[in-house]
């Protein structure tokens, strides 16, 4: 494994922006839904930008380090998801991992057939 500073940077840059994002999504949307919200999100996200680089290259390295290891990986939150759920209790915990994973793995989903919607519809 390789220390690249240039490639630590973009990241970085990414994750001041994802966090940035974090915090003013739960300045307007409470705890456990907005955890929810920022868990599909992302979800959607990553889908899209996955898809995108690995099915048609669109996105090169380093854009796929700023927006996937740095914005996308800094806007969602496993802590945040693992507390939350924690304090919820057991039946609204329970509730809450269901719909994290159910819906997170819809969001990637959704991301993926998006693309292709867009790609087929725009003829890209």
């Amino acid at each position: 494994m390789k220390f690249t500073p240039s490639e630590t940077g973009i990241v970085g840059i990414g994750g001041c922006i994802g966090s940035i994002a974090r915090y003013q999504l739960n300045e307007w949307v409470s705890s456990l839904p907005g955890t929810f919200m920022v868990n599909v999100l992302g979800c959607v996200a990553i889908g899209i930008l996955m898809y995108e680089s690995i099915y048609f290259g669109a996105f090169s390295r380093n854009t796929r380090l700023m927006l996937g290891a740095g914005m996308i990986g800094s806007f969602t939150t496993f802590s945040a998801f693992a507390t939350q759920t924690f304090e919820a209790g057991p039946v609204l915990g329970s509730i809450f991992i269901s719909a994290n994973i159910i819906c997170g793995l819809l969001g990637v989903l959704f991301g993926r057939y998006f693309i292709l919607g867009v790609r087929s519809t725009w003829n890209l």
